[in-house]
């Protein structure tokens, strides 16, 4: 059997024939490799930021791939914004912040917003700030939607809006705030907007203590201690209220310190541990939550303008 001839006309034929496919294939080769490189350098630089070691992250952060995806836009602002691995300046942080929150990432534009509202690293201007809340906010992204529920009930940019509030805080808690569950007890205690249930308000108060939220305990702590919409039970009081103390709740450490100091509750007076508690909770205090991250995190969202302002970093 005679084997077919490969002269150079039938492979000029042959070649002219297979090239789109070849360039397809080259194509997608190339695409490919580009986005795996991407992923690469973005995935190398979160592992050393993970790790702490923020020079060496921000070295992979800014190779010209990886620095295109939104989420490493924000790291790389948070980084300058707290100073990590690079000397800190808010202003480059806002810069990158806004790169990301244009093109849509929500923990961009909570980011964003939170600048704006303090004036960190940009003038400060409210309205522009509630502008980023609520865009990322509409993407479900729950500190967002609680630093809304926030702005509404207080009437800060936005008239106040108890029912509105109480939408905001919802759909935080659905989205994972922990903190929006004490916040909607707070609502049904004190009749705001809704119809004035203490054992609802108890309710919600568990929901939040539970899933770890220093505020929601220090206010369980509260109810068991005043039987308030739930049973009088100073065993669990006391459990719950040390809970909160022990995450940086100041007026959960203060109401220890009244406790050991006026043996209520069933406890004997002490008054080293009176003494003990009462420092601590006035040194939390004064600091302003400045060196606890808990602390910190809830005095951003309820407006003090501490010197570090606890952001979405990741």
């Amino acid at each position: 059997m005679n084997k077919p001839e490969h002269n150079g006309q039938a492979y000029s034929v042959s070649h002219r024939t297979m090239t789109p496919f070849i360039k397809t294939i080259f194509f997608v080769f190339l695409l490919f490799t580009g986005l795996h490189a991407l992923a690469g350098n973005a995935t190398k630089g979160d592992r050393l930021y993970k790790a702490g070691k923020y020079q060496e992250a921000l070295t992979y952060y800014l190779t010209p791939d990886a620095q295109e995806k939104p989420e490493v836009m924000n790291r790389i602002g948070y980084m300058y914004d707290y100073g990590q691995g690079v000397e800190k300046d808010a202003s480059i942080g806002v810069r990158w912040y806004k790169k990301a929150a244009e093109q849509g990432y929500a923990k961009a534009q909570f980011n964003l917003g939170l600048c704006y509202q303090f004036g960190n690293g940009v003038k400060k201007d409210l309205n522009e700030a509630i502008k980023w809340f609520r865009k990322s906010a509409e993407q479900s992204h729950a500190d967002a939607e609680a630093k809304m529920g926030y702005l509404t009930v207080t009437g800060t940019g936005i008239r106040q809006d108890f029912q509105q509030a109480m939408k905001w805080y919802r759909l935080a808690a659905e989205h994972g705030d922990t903190s929006a569950y004490y916040q909607i007890g707070l609502f049904y205690a004190q009749g705001n907007g809704v119809k004035k249930d203490k054992n609802r308000a108890a309710q919600y108060y568990i929901m939040g203590a539970e899933k770890g939220d220093p505020e929601a305990q220090y206010w369980l702590g509260r109810a068991y201690e005043q039987g308030r919409g739930i049973k009088h039970d100073p065993e669990r009081a006391l459990y719950w209220l040390k809970q909160s103390a022990n995450k940086g709740n100041w007026q959960a450490m203060r109401e220890l310190s009244v406790i050991y100091g006026s043996a209520l509750l069933g406890q004997a007076i002490d008054e080293k541990l009176a003494l003990q508690w009462g420092e601590k909770a006035e040194e939390t205090r004064r600091k302003n939550g400045e060196t606890n991250p808990d602390v910190e995190r809830r005095l951003r969202f309820f407006g003090v303008d501490a010197d570090r302002l606890t952001k979405d970093g990741q």
